[in-house]
């Protein structure tokens, strides 16, 4: 497939068309298509589509987590890597007790109980590894709540 101008030009030109001439935008789509020699241009943009390099798949660097509970080696790793994203996250969370909140967070008991479950596995440790930092945050607002509770009380 080659095209006379780059997908984003041939859509402009289209929108240009549409406006010089006051038609309807898929008219001239059509048109701009047939000029490329496709009959439509959803057979242009499906021929455009499949021709666009795909994106490699990220190389593992772990290994499987096969079952739990999980090994020693990555369960240290992930209880330092939860500790240090539990102090991100408070940071900028700014809890209004950030001491109680300090007090009810537990590294451990969150990668032990709260971190992978068994419908997940197989998973890469990395990936694994990866939802620490993108799921902790609703933890610890959790734990912020409920030492807004705990305030309360």
């Amino acid at each position: 497939m080659n095209l006379s101008a780059p997908i984003n030009e041939l859509k402009r030109k289209a929108k240009l068309l549409r406006r010089s001439e006051d038609i309807p935008l898929n008219q001239a789509y059509a048109r701009i298509a047939n000029e490329e020699g496709y009959a439509s241009w959803g057979l242009l943009i499906r021929d455009y589509e499949a021709q666009k390099p795909k994106p490699n798949a990220r190389p593992r660097t772990g290994y499987q987590i096969t079952s739990l509970p999980v090994d020693d080696g990555y369960r240290r790793e992930a209880i330092e890597l939860a500790n240090s994203t539990f102090e991100m996250v408070i940071s900028r969370i700014e809890p209004d007790n950030p001491v109680e909140t300090r007090r009810l967070w537990d590294a451990v008991e969150y990668i032990d109980h709260h971190h992978l479950s068994a419908d997940m596995l197989p998973i890469d440790s990395e990936y694994a590894l990866s939802l620490i930092e993108a799921f902790l945050v609703h933890h610890v607002i959790d734990l912020a709540v409920q030492a807004d509770r705990n305030a309360e009380a």
